[in-house]
Order: C-alpha cells, then sequence, then structure tokens
C-alpha cells in the first residue's frame, strides 16, 4: 500500500470510526436510555431504526446526484450535518426530540458509508481493494475497542449525553483531516460519457449481477443487525452480567480481535479469493449466533468467548464483501450505485431492528423473551448471502 493510499485510508476509517461509533453507541447504552426515558424494548427499536429510515431515505435520492460531483466535496458537506445532529443528541430533553436528532443525524451520516466505498473504488485499484478495505473496517473495529468501552466509561461516570458531545469534539477533528489529507475525488467527472439517472437505473436494474450486488449487503445487514441492537440489553437482563463491567469488557476484546482480524483478512481476500473468505469468516459467524441467542445460562467467560467469534466472523465477512460490491459496478456509476447500495442497507437496518423489536418481548422480571428467533433470522440471512455472493461479478 503506498503511503499516500494509506494516509487518505486512515483519515476515511477516522469518518467510518465516528459514524459507526455515533450509532453504535445507542446500543449498550439501551439500559440507562430505557431508563432515562421510562422506554420498553419496542420504543427503543424506534429508536435505533429512525437513523436507519432517514439513512436510507437520503441515500435513495442522493442516487440522482452522487455522481455529479466531487467527492470530497459531498463528504464534507454530509459530515458537517453528521456533527450537527450528534449534538442535537447530546441535548436531547425527551424521547421524541432524541428520535427526531436521530432522523437528522440519519439523513447525513448514513450516506457518509457510501460516499466513503465510493471513493475507496475511485483511489484504490481493485487488485489492493480488499486490503484498502480492510482498513476501512478498522474503523467499525476501533469503534468497539476504544469508542464502545470508553463511551460507557464516560455516560456511567456522567451521563449519556456525554458520549455524544466527545463524538462532537472528535468529528470537528476529523473534518479538518478530511478537508487537509483528502484529495479532491473527480475522476468520474472527466468521463467522456455523460449519464442521467435514468442511465444509472437502466444499467442497474439490466444486469444480474449488479442486481445481485444491491441486495448483498442488505443481506447481510440481516445477518448482522438482527441481533447486534438488544445483545446488551440481553446481557444485563438475562444473563445478569454487569453494565458498567462485563458489557464494556465484552466490546473492548470483540474490538481487539478485529483492529488485528479486519486487516490479515483484506491481504488474505485479496490473496485467495474474496468469496472464500467469506464463506469462511459466516461459517465462524454462525455458530456463535446459534448458541448466543439461545444462552439461558452462562459464565462470563462463556459468553466472552462467544461473542469475541461473533465479532470475528461476522464483522470480518463485510470486508470481502465490500470489495466485491464497489467493484461491481463502473466509475462513473460507483458513486450512485453505492447511495443506492447504502439505502438498501439502512433501510433493511432499520426495518429489520423494527421486527427484532416486535418479536422480542420483555417479561415481568425484565428478561427478553424470543431473542432466539431473530438468531434464527440472521442465520437465515447468512445462509442465503452464501448462495448470492458467488453470482457478483467484478467490472474492470
Amino acid at each position: 500500500m503506498k503511503r499516500k493510499e494509506l494516509i487518505i485510508l486512515i483519515t476515511l476509517a477516522f469518518v467510518q470510526f465516528s459514524n459507526i461509533l455515533d450509532g453504535m453507541i445507542l446500543m449498550p447504552l439501551a439500559p440507562t436510555i430505557k431508563d432515562a426515558f421510562l422506554i420498553d424494548t419496542r420504543h427503543f427499536g424506534w429508536l435505533v431504526s429512525s437513523f436507519g429510515i432517514a439513512a436510507g431515505c437520503s441515500a435513495f435520492f442522493s442516487t440522482f446526484w452522487a455522481d455529479k460531483f466531487d467527492r470530497k466535496k459531498i463528504l464534507i458537506i454530509l459530515y458537517i450535518g453528521f456533527i450537527i445532529g450528534t449534538f442535537f443528541c447530546a441535548i436531547s430533553p425527551n424521547y421524541n426530540f432524541f428520535i427526531i436528532a436521530r432522523i437528522f443525524t440519519g439523513l447525513f451520516g448514513g450516506v457518509c458509508s457510501s460516499v466513503i466505498l465510493a471513493i475507496v473504488g475511485d483511489v484504490i485499484p481493485n487488485e489492493r481493494r480488499a486490503q484498502a478495505m480492510g482498513i476501512i473496517m478498522m474503523g467499525f473495529a476501533l469503534a468497539s475497542v476504544i469508542g464502545i468501552p470508553l463511551g460507557l466509561i464516560i455516560a456511567n461516570s456522567f451521563s449519556w449525553q456525554m458520549p455524544f458531545y466527545v463524538i462532537c469534539a472528535l468529528g470537528f477533528i476529523v473534518l479538518l483531516c478530511i478537508i487537509i489529507f483528502i484529495p479532491n475525488v473527480n475522476s468520474h467527472l472527466k468521463q467522456p460519457l455523460k449519464h442521467t439517472t435514468k442511465d444509472f437505473y437502466r444499467a442497474i436494474f439490466s444486469s444480474n449481477s449488479t442486481l445481485i450486488a444491491l441486495s448483498l449487503p442488505a443481506i447481510m445487514v440481516v445477518a448482522h443487525m438482527a441481533i447486534i441492537p438488544y445483545i446488551t440489553d440481553f446481557s444485563v437482563n438475562n444473563l445478569h452480567l454487569s453494565r458498567t463491567h462485563d458489557v464494556p469488557l465484552m466490546y473492548l476484546i470483540g474490538g481487539i480481535l478485529s483492529v488485528i482480524n479486519s486487516p490479515i483478512v483484506g491481504k488474505l481476500s485479496d490473496k485467495h479469493g474474496r468469496y472464500n473468505m467469506f464463506v469462511i469468516l459466516s461459517c465462524i459467524a454462525i455458530f456463535p449466533i446459534l448458541f448466543m441467542t439461545n444462552l439461558q445460562a452462562a459464565s462470563l467467560t462463556i459468553f466472552l468467548i462467544c461473542t469475541s467469534f461473533f465479532f470475528i466472523g461476522s464483522g470480518g465477512r463485510l470486508i470481502p464483501i465490500q470489495a466485491m460490491v464497489t467493484s461491481a459496478v463502473p466509475p462513473q456509476f460507483r458513486g450512485s450505485f453505492m447511495a443506492l447500495n447504502s439505502a438498501l442497507q439502512q433501510f433493511t437496518m432499520g426495518i429489520i431492528t423494527l421486527i427484532g423489536g416486535l418479536i422480542i418481548t420483555n417479561n415481568e422480571k425484565g428478561e427478553l423473551e424470543h431473542y432466539n428467533i431473530v438468531g434464527y433470522i440472521a442465520i437465515a440471512g447468512t445462509l442465503l448471502s452464501l448462495y448470492i455472493a458467488k453470482k457478483v461479478k467484478v467490472v474492470s
């Protein structure tokens, strides 16, 4: 990896880090936020899904303009909106205001990921793209290993609002890095053949390979997000683990393993085949999902072993998938394609979170019931993704 490429990727990884952290911090704070706003699991599901649904809407409409501007300028504008939305989350006085703040944040932050992937697809050659995705996905891992445990410590020491203030402060630093280190990404604007939005949708829906590439990450969201929003609630209320010590430890260990795992998976995917690595990591993810969602009681050690394998398999398999998807469309359509792809992912995330909130109920003791059902949904999504991923074709 060239030095210039590495600086760009690290900057984008921190954009991803702050964006992912903003979304993920809600999940380990679930018991605290539910107590603060006096809401149940179903209302918390709405709180999580509001971000995804808003992000899906904005990502869909961005397909009409995503390839018509410099990608750096788009990222800067979106990231500023993301910072403002996060600040609104921090000052939320009640549940309704918080939902509106999450929707606002989703309208901007939800599109950032698609712009990041489009930039990677434009500036990194295909032969190094999975390795690049491994670096970008380290932002997800760092959010777990550093952000979530630190966020929980800050929330437990001060208030649930304080982590959002910290994300805002970090956001200003990352924004400066975007301005300084990310070059203008406008080579797609110099293509001799101009295209309209109608041309884009015609090209996408006339190819089976691009349709498969479009649907694959959305299916992966089902396999990933069906159980994650409720894992903290389950560990605290059902397994009676400590929200102040055990839950941060779960994210810390899983995050460390993911930080180590991500660049290795990227290199192995480029060397031995992205689909092959996807199959291996998906198989690793299935067993902890099945075991974890059916636990009636477990020691902290058993639970940490289970969640660690889940982080390795479930998070790692996103790396080869993103490399496959970004390579499935030509550059002149890549921004719009990744925006549409992000829209489907965000819509799916919102829907599956709502479905999980409807399936999962709390009994008289506050314990979660029917968590195993969403586990079976996650496994079904994994098996379906294994079948259709083989049909994705790379475009030069």
